[in-house]
């Protein structure tokens, strides 16, 4: 019994071993999709270039919990017109809006940011990051601004955390 067991315990694991096909990545990939990605990759030569106006927007002092927006100019010193595919930020704080439509060479635009302060005094710091068709692929700024105003914890849930 147990020799039957062995010899199909080693059966199995010959099957399982020559049934495992390593792809390479050629095999995982089409022709058409590896031509695809290849010309994604952008020529600096005649790329889109975006010069922001401002690499950091300071809103200044602003008050806990109060939303405050701006509009963060930029302009397309690139060879081709600029396409804006995403924009993200550090922060859930921070909301960017962007242009959905290309950007000509020579043109100027804005990115509309809206920032809630959160209940924290201080100089607050986000990043904003843009996905683009520029030879880097992403552009960024910050915004910072210097909260004030907010309530300090209350006395006894600050004595129910031990501090």
């Amino acid at each position: 019994m147990k020799t039957k067991v062995f010899i199909l315990g080693a059966f199995a694991l010959l099957f399982a071993t020559t049934s495992c096909k390593k792809e390479s990545a050629t095999d995982l990939y089409s022709e058409e999709e590896v031509q695809q990605q290849a010309e994604n990759v952008v020529d600096p030569a005649t790329a889109p270039l975006m010069t922001l106006a401002e690499a950091t927007h300071d809103f200044g002092d602003v008050k806990a919990n109060e939303k405050v927006q701006a509009y963060v100019k930029f302009t397309n010193d690139g060879k081709s017109p600029l396409i804006i595919q995403d924009a993200s930020a550090t922060c859930g704080c921070t909301v960017p809006e962007f242009p959905k439509t290309p950007i000509a060479v020579g043109a100027t635009d804005s990115i509309k940011v809206e920032y809630t302060a959160g209940n924290m005094n201080g100089k607050q710091q986000k990043t904003v990051t843009l996905k683009t068709n520029t030879a880097n692929g992403t552009e960024q700024f910050n915004i910072t601004a210097n909260v004030t105003g907010a309530t300090p914890p209350a006395q006894d849930a600050q004595q129910a955390f031990g501090q």
